[in-house]
Parts: structure tokens; C-alpha cells; sequence
């Protein structure tokens, strides 16, 4: 994985999944079906409780990420950079494997997990869930290189 300073760029930062549809439109169109889409939505009236914000927003208290529903409302819900991480330098640099910081091979459950606990939904069963959170798509290829 590369630093910021290797490249001489600022730290990683979100960006939104309208920007990753633009190279990532079957994945986009998948999520938008996904109950992680609607995830901000569903917090009613609680949508102003830091608590709740950071598993039902992207980017919650990160580089540029959510702040408010006013200010940034591109990155409302669980959108690929909730799982993928700050996705600046994958738009920038789509070929270099170390551009997203968590990276392309994802240990999803530990990440469904920081959201998922047991307080929280105490019937999540990484196993049983995982498959709504697979990518059903292929993975799409330029020049030969792959972008899952």
C-alpha cells in the first residue's frame, strides 16, 4: 500500500458512491436495492445522533466524510466506502492496488461487524447475511486489469 506522501497527495478522503458509479455502475445499481442504501432514511428523527450516524452514513468523523444531512447529503447511507474505505485515490489512480485503504480483498465480516455487534442487531449471523452484501455483478476489466 502506498502513503499519501509517496505520491505527494493528501490523505485518502470519501468521495461518494455518485463517483464510483461512474466506473462502477453495475455495482451502484445493485446497491441502490440494498437496504444499506436506504440506511440513513430509516433513522427518523434520530438522524442527528452521532451515535446512530456512524454506521447509517459514510464517511462519519473521516476526511471529508458525512457531517450532515445539510452539508454533505451525498454520503447519507452505507455506500462502497463504508466497506472500501476513502475511495479519493481509487478514482485517481483506478489501476494501483494499494489506492483504496482498506483494499479490494475485504474482510467483510470484520467489517459488518463494527455496525453489526450484538447490541445493536444481536440476530446478525455474518454467515447467513453475507451473501446480500456480495457483489453479484462480474468484476469489470480494462486493459486486463480487474477492479474487484
Amino acid at each position: 500500500m502506498f502513503t499519501g506522501d509517496a505520491l505527494g497527495e493528501e490523505e485518502p478522503y470519501y468521495i461518494g458512491n455518485r463517483k464510483c458509479r461512474l466506473c462502477h455502475f453495475e455495482y451502484f445499481k445493485e446497491w441502490e436495492k440494498d437496504p444499506h442504501a436506504n440506511a440513513f432514511t430509516r433513522l427518523g428523527r434520530m438522524n442527528n445522533n452521532p451515535y446512530c450516524l456512524k454506521c447509517h452514513t459514510t464517511g462519519y468523523r473521516g476526511a471529508q466524510g458525512f457531517v450532515s444531512e445539510k452539508i454533505t447529503p451525498e454520503l447519507r447511507g452505507v455506500q462502497c466506502e463504508a466497506c472500501h474505505g476513502p475511495g479519493s485515490r481509487h478514482k485517481d489512480h483506478p489501476n494501483n492496488k494499494g489506492a483504496l485503504t482498506i483494499g479490494r480483498k475485504i474482510d467483510y465480516e470484520t467489517v459488518c461487524i463494527k455496525c453489526h455487534d450484538r447490541n445493536w442487531t444481536p440476530e446478525f449471523n455474518y454467515q447467513k447475511y453475507r451473501k446480500r452484501i456480495e457483489h453479484r455483478v462480474g468484476p469489470k476489466t480494462e486493459a486486463g486489469v480487474s477492479h474487484r
